[in-house]
C-alpha cells in the first residue's frame, strides 16, 4: 500500500515532521529539549542539561576548543547519561585509532571533550528514557589516543 494512505489514519498526516530549533551558542548554557545547539565558544564550553522527560531530545554541535573543556553535565547527581560514544583519532585515520566507549550507567553524568584524549569536537544527540536518565549518542573527534569521555 502506499504509505500516505497508510499514514492518513495515523494522526500525523498531513503534519509537519518535527524537527529541532536551532540556537548558536557562544557562552556557557543550560539547554533545553527540543533544540540542536551549535557551540562555537572556543575556550570551553559548560552545558547544563535539564531533568530529562522520556522522549525529550537535545543535540549539541560542538566546534573544536582552543582551551579549557567542553563539558556536558546532567541537572542533579541522580541523573545518569547511557549511551556510546565514538571516538575517531583526528591525527590518525588509522582502524586502531578508531574506538568505541560506553557509559558505565552506574555514575556517568558527564560528558567531556578535553580538546585531546575524549575529544576536539564533535556531535552529542541525547534522548530522555526516563526522569533520571538520558541517553547519549556521541560522534566526536579526538586528538590522540582516545580514551571514554563519560564520567
Amino acid at each position: 500500500m502506499r504509505s500516505d494512505v497508510l499514514n492518513q489514519n495515523s494522526g500525523s498526516y498531513g503534519m509537519i515532521p518535527n524537527a529541532y530549533k536551532v540556537s548558536a551558542q557562544t557562552a556557557d548554557f543550560t539547554a533545553a529539549a527540543g533544540y540542536v545547539y551549535v557551540v562555537t565558544k572556543l575556550d570551553g564550553c559548560d552545558v547544563t542539561l535539564p531533568a530529562p522527560s522520556l522522549g525529550d531530545k537535545i543535540k549539541i554541535v560542538f566546534d573544536g576548543a582552543t582551551s579549557n573543556s567542553h563539558t556536558v553535565t546532567s541537572d542533579a547527581s541522580t541523573t545518569l547519561i547511557t549511551g556510546w560514544a565514538s571516538m575517531s583519532d583526528t591525527a590518525d585515520q588509522t582502524a586502531a585509532a578508531m574506538e568505541n566507549f560506553v557509559a558505565d550507567e552506574v555514575d556517568d553524568r558527564i560528558i567531556t571533550l578535553n580538546r585531546t584524549t575524549t575529544g576536539l569536537s564533535g556531535i552529542i544527540e541525547l534522548t530522555g528514557i526516563g526522569s533520571n536518565k538520558w541517553y547519549a549518542e556521541c560522534i566526536i573527534h579526538s586528538n590522540g589516543d582516545a580514551a571514554t569521555p563519560f564520567s
